[in-house]
């Protein structure tokens, strides 16, 4: 007999649908989970496609090696069709969705703790030890965690960026002098990059970036080799300039806290794990379509040219201290942000990521 779980709120979340034969044709008590996710990214961009091939897949695979007591059965809110680029977290919150693809860093007011890759550019291109390390530290502090709280969700993981950040720009930028003067389009906190070097910034999210520039709103963009491809990107601004940048956290799939409630034991466990894969899934296929963005945006006209070592390392040193800003601030609040910020720069030095800059010194 089939055993059914008490729903917490008006949502499709852990509804129990079916039971399953086990293996040689014995009745087994297989129940259904269903769970909505929600992102505002079609299936051509990294997330939403790594979602829909590794973490949603993956889930189902661990709970059938676990004995298949449970199956989640996704329905998929991706394209804008539930919430936009940006309006995943209020989705989750509200319960519109189940589980969302939350990018953090449009979110760096309500999630600042999420922001530390973008306080410590020039750091590392490595996207899956960012995602490790983001993931170890969310475990050992509860800080992280508790900033999903006042939004009613669980956070299950923090995967990387989609790729390196690069500037892509309708005009070639044939070194640094070149970005003074220039209106370049961020995500927000990491337009403090390029303002040193005599850039305006210009907010603007993956969803309009592509329209900014096509309009001369901007000149340029700060986004990442996947996106450029995933997005067409190159339409606009076809030519690339590999500034080295570094990568950054920007996702955490995370779960309403009245479904992850609702939801057995092991369909939480699977999930956690699935999430994780996700982590590392994205970053090796980000990696690999960044690598095949230089081609494109050659195919289609455009220039990659390649910061020096030299130029590199100045830029950095324009910077001013945002990571003893950030961390300052979130002082105040009583978050151990210093302490999260020497951990972070400690383990990438551990790992022999090529940092510029000591950003916890």
């Amino acid at each position: 007999m089939t055993k059914r779980f008490e729903l917490l709120r008006a949502t499709p979340a852990a509804a129990v649908l079916a039971a399953g034969l086990g293996a040689g044709g014995a009745a087994t008590a297989q129940e259904t989970v269903q769970a909505s996710i929600v992102s505002g990214f079609s299936p051509s961009v990294a997330v939403v496609k790594i979602m829909q091939e590794v973490f949603m897949p993956r889930t189902n695979e661990i709970l059938a090696e676990n004995g298949n007591n449970y199956q989640v059965e996704w329905q998929e809110a991706f394209s804008g069709t539930l919430a936009k680029p940006g309006g995943e977290l209020e989705a989750v919150e509200t319960g519109l969705a189940d589980v969302g693809a939350i990018v953090t860093a449009i979110h760096s007011d309500k999630l600042p703790l999420y922001s530390i890759g973008y306080v410590t550019p020039f750091t590392t291109t490595d996207l899956v030890l960012i995602h490790e390390v983001m993931d170890d530290l969310t475990e050992e502090y509860p800080a992280f965690r508790e900033s999903w709280e006042p939004f009613n969700q669980v956070p299950l993981s923090v995967s990387g960026i989609g790729d390196n950040y690069i500037l892509c720009s309708r005009e070639p930028i044939e070194s640094t002098d070149d970005i003074d003067g220039l209106k370049v389009t961020g995500i927000g906190p990491n337009l403090r990059w390029v303002q040193p070097m005599g850039a305006a910034g210009v907010n603007g999210s993956l969803g309009d970036f592509y329209q900014l520039v096509e309009t001369g709103v901007a000149d340029a963009m700060l986004v990442w080799g996947e996106a450029v491809v995933s997005l067409k990107y190159y339409e606009v601004c076809s030519n690339y300039y590999d500034a080295r940048l570094g990568g950054a956290n920007a996702y955490v799939i995370s779960v309403n806290q009245q479904a992850w409630d609702s939801y057995p034991e092991e369909v939480q466990q699977a999930m956690t794990t699935a999430a994780q894969e996700f982590g590392v899934a994205i970053g090796e296929f980000s990696h690999e379509m960044g690598a095949k963005a230089r081609e494109i945006v050659k195919e289609n006209g455009g220039q990659v040219t390649e910061i020096t070592d030299e130029e590199r390392e100045a830029w950095a040193e324009t910077l001013p201290d945002i990571a003893g800003e950030w961390a300052g601030r979130l002082e105040e609040q009583g978050i151990p942000a210093e302490a999260i910020l020497d951990d972070y720069m400690q383990a990438m030095r551990d790992a022999g990521a090529p940092a510029v800059r000591d950003w916890d010194e």
